[in-house]
């Protein structure tokens, strides 16, 4: 087989798997943006139906054919190429996803959509039984996946962590925080009495959402955001959504008496679309043209969250327009004070409330 025709069929075949992979998620973004609830039975069907499909397409026998030809060839010599780089990528994933059977990826694809709205409803009424079964019906999927994906002599979830960032263990991440929780202990502790001052609560005054959507809308914006290409939705919890290229969606949940929830949640939300929204759509539809694992894409999103929406120079530019907007809210509090309250450490129990030090 000829190595570069190979390779032409092998991008033609990710790419068009790709796009069917984005109809997967538009019908995921829409059941947590618009689906009315009792939809959610043939949501769960249409997405367990669309997950066997794409996972027939991927495990088709024909790719092992043309990764073989192009492995043996010498346009993997130079391992930093596009090319070199894609045949290792799709290698990996087909390797990984050929040891599943159909019928687990649609039970996980209807057991998550279930669970979603499930969820959705237990966290209205505050009633985490409502969501216990689904939550263990997942997991038992979760450790099916695992057994069946395989792992060495570590932990079931070394399978299952590869999804999300190649090449990493339990063990290396059980090193890596043992390193690191003894000195952000540390931190947290030295913090705590400094900032417990009287500064005034910012989180039990009056932010008519209506306003923080446009504010949190026109701040991403100004950060790069395209909103040409983007779109900003109310959510039961803040998400991105890479739909495809020119197609990337933000997810928003808003407090009428805390700002700072919904602000920073989309900030951090900013930063996954800007990461998306950079991405080279020239490779779309291969692994050079997709976030390389989730370790990065969190890197940006906390980057834009915490380096940048809670220093100094963001809010000269911003607490101006702030106040304008809540100046019910805001007219009696300085910059200087404002900045102080935000970075405020206060550990909490809910992790995308939690402040910068709090949070990791």
């Amino acid at each position: 087989m000829n190595p570069d025709q190979a390779y032409t069929e092998l991008v033609r075949r990710s790419r068009d798997d790709t796009v069917l992979e984005s109809c997967l998620g538009l019908l995921s973004w829409d059941e947590e943006i618009y689906m009315p609830r009792g939809g959610v039975e043939h949501r769960a069907q249409q997405m367990a139906l669309m997950a066997g499909i794409i996972h027939d397409r991927e495990t088709d026998p024909r790719y092992d054919e043309l990764l073989s030809a192009i492995e043996a060839s010498s346009l993997v010599t130079d391992s930093d190429s596009p090319q070199a780089v894609n045949v290792r990528e799709i290698r990996r994933t087909f390797d990984r996803q050929r040891r599943l059977p159909r019928r687990l990826v649609e039970e996980w694809a209807s057991a998550t959509a279930h669970g979603s709205q499930t969820w959705a409803e237990a966290r209205k009424q505050d009633d985490f039984k409502m969501f216990a079964p689904g939550l263990e019906r997942i997991f038992a999927l979760a450790r099916e996946k695992a057994d069946a994906m395989g792992y060495d002599e570590g932990e079931p979830y070394d399978a299952l962590v590869e999804d999300y960032e190649p090449g990493m263990t339990t063990d290396l991440l059980s090193t890596l925080f043992t390193q690191l929780q003894p000195q952000l202990q540390q931190l947290l502790d030295s913090l705590r009495d400094k900032t417990r001052t009287t500064l005034p609560d910012l989180h039990d005054r009056d932010y008519p959402l209506d306003r923080q959507h446009v504010f949190a809308e026109g701040a991403a914006a100004a950060l790069g955001f395209d909103l040409e290409c983007g779109r900003f939705d109310e959510a039961q919890h803040p998400f991105c959504a890479a739909i495809g290229p020119g197609d990337v969606r933000i997810g928003m949940r808003y407090d009428p008496r805390n700002f700072t929830r919904g602000f920073f949640a989309g900030l951090h939300e900013t930063g996954h679309a800007l990461y998306d929204q950079g991405l080279d759509r020239a490779h779309y539809g291969t692994p050079m043209g997709r976030a390389v694992s989730l370790g990065i894409h969190e890197s940006q999103s906390r980057l834009w969250e915490n380096l940048v929406g809670r220093s100094e120079g963001f809010w000269r530019h911003f607490y101006p327009q702030l106040q304008r907007t809540f100046d019910e809210a805001l007219h009696d509090i300085p910059l200087e004070t404002f900045r102080k309250g935000l970075n405020r450490v206060a550990p909490g129990l809910i992790r995308i409330y939690a402040d910068e030090v709090s949070y990791n």
